[in-house]
This record gives structure tokens, C-alpha cells and sequence, in this order.
């Protein structure tokens, strides 16, 4: 079995590569982390005229369901000759679901190859103005404060001996409240650059000092996916 784990479009879906889109139409079955995003997506490449009616099964599997489901799915893509594993958008496995299905699929003897895709962790990284020759992508921080705050002390403590950005994923909801507990410990004049809805009409970039970031989202009803670059320059 040959499973090809697919990225997506971050945001516009004409960032869909011409490989990827071939791959998807020409495949009998798709593993997604939700059947109604990539529904949606697909139903905005057809009504481009840049695909037909999509004839392929979908399954999903996500953080929630992975451990019901993963066996049965196993069993079932271990009889076929080929399937693709997308996520809601980006790359697959990239603080996103996938990762047992791959492990388990490896074991089971399966050909894993992947047809990449973009990322806001690295268009972040791109657009930041801050060095990037080293970086360290957290992702999503603890929901429980102490944890969080353990995590970002130690990245400080990590910058001391190399000079590194941090990465980090964020909902909205909580942004202003990590920034805080950032500017707690990194200091309120550390470099940053903040970047909202990556790709979409409604992208939004900040860069400045922690200080500067939070003053000028602090009165905005802050919505969509939030990808934070923090420097790192260590003492």
C-alpha cells in the first residue's frame, strides 16, 4: 500500500500545487482530519474550474476519534493499493493529526511518500524580518498557565547558549494572555512579528516589540489562525 500524505493551501486555495491537485482527483480514497473542510475546499477548486466532482471516499481522523477509529482504518487501507492523508490545511502532522496513522502504516510495511505543501510556520518565518538561519517551532503552548510559562523559560534559558526565533501557534481566544506571560519573561522590548489569516483576504501581519504587538491588537477583535515569530537573541 502506498500512502502519499498530501499538503494543502494554508489559506488561498490557488496556493494548491498542480502535483497535489493530480494526486487528489486521481485517488479512490482520502484520509482527512475533517470531511466537511476538505469538502469545502474542494467544492472552491471546482467552482474555479480546477476540478470535477470528487469520486474518491473520504475517512476522517482527528485527535478526537483517532484512537476509535485507527485500528479499522488500518485494516481497511492495508488492502488497497494506494491512499492519500491530508489535513484541514497546510501540511499534514504539522501540529495537526496523522502521525499514528503514518507510524502504524510504516510497520505494516505501507510506502510512504509526501507531495509538500505550504505551511504557516514557514511563510510566517519568511514575512517576520527576524533571523532565521536558526528557529524552533513550538507550536501550540499549554492551556495550563505553570506548564506554559515552564516551556517559555526554557526556551529563554536554551537562548542563552544559541540565538534562535521561537515559533508558536495560537487561537485567538488566548493570544493576549501568552503574549503577557512573553512579555513576563522575554521582556516587553523583544522583537516579534505577529501573523493573522496567512494567505486569506483577511491576513493581517504585526511586527514590533512584544509591547508594540499587544497595543495595537489589544482593542481588535483578534479572528482566525494566529502564527507567532519571537526572537530569540539570548544574553
Amino acid at each position: 500500500m502506498k500512502l502519499t500524505v498530501v499538503g494543502l493551501p494554508i489559506g488561498n486555495v490557488e496556493d494548491l500545487s498542480a502535483r497535489a491537485l493530480r494526486i487528489l482527483s486521481e485517488t479512490k480514497f482520502i484520509v482527512c482530519e475533517d470531511t466537511r473542510m476538505f469538502s469545502n475546499l474542494w467544492s472552491k477548486l471546482v467552482t474555479l474550474g480546477k476540478a470535477e466532482r470528487l469520486t474518491a471516499r473520504l475517512k476522517f481522523v482527528n485527535d478526537f476519534n483517532e484512537y476509535r477509529v485507527l485500528p479499522g482504518l488500518l485494516r481497511e487501507m492495508n488492502e488497497l493499493e494506494e491512499a492519500v492523508l491530508v489535513s484541514d490545511a497546510g501540511m499534514p502532522l504539522i501540529s495537526d493529526p496523522g502521525f499514528k496513522l503514518v507510524r502504524e502504516g510504516l510497520d505494516l510495511g505501507w510506502e510512504v511518500s509526501v507531495i509538500p505543501g505550504p505551511t504557516a510556520e514557514s511563510a510566517a518565518l519568511s514575512i517576520s524580518g527576524l533571523p532565521t538561519d536558526k528557529y524552533m517551532f513550538v507550536g501550540f503552548l499549554s492551556k495550563k498557565e505553570g506548564k506554559r510559562k515552564e516551556v517559555l523559560k526554557n526556551l529563554k534559558t536554551m537562548s542563552e547558549l544559541m540565538k534562535f526565533s521561537a515559533v508558536f501557534y495560537e487561537s485567538p481566544v488566548r493570544l493576549l494572555k501568552i503574549l503577557a506571560d512573553m512579555i513576563e519573561i522575554y521582556g516587553e522590548d523583544t522583537q516579534a512579528c505577529l501573523s493573522l489569516d496567512l494567505t486569506k483576504i483577511s491576513e493581517k501581519i504585526f511586527r514590533g516589540s512584544l509591547k508594540e504587538i499587544v497595543e495595537n491588537i489589544s482593542d481588535k477583535k483578534i479572528k482566525g489562525e494566529a502564527t507567532l515569530v519571537v526572537s530569540l537573541m539570548g544574553g
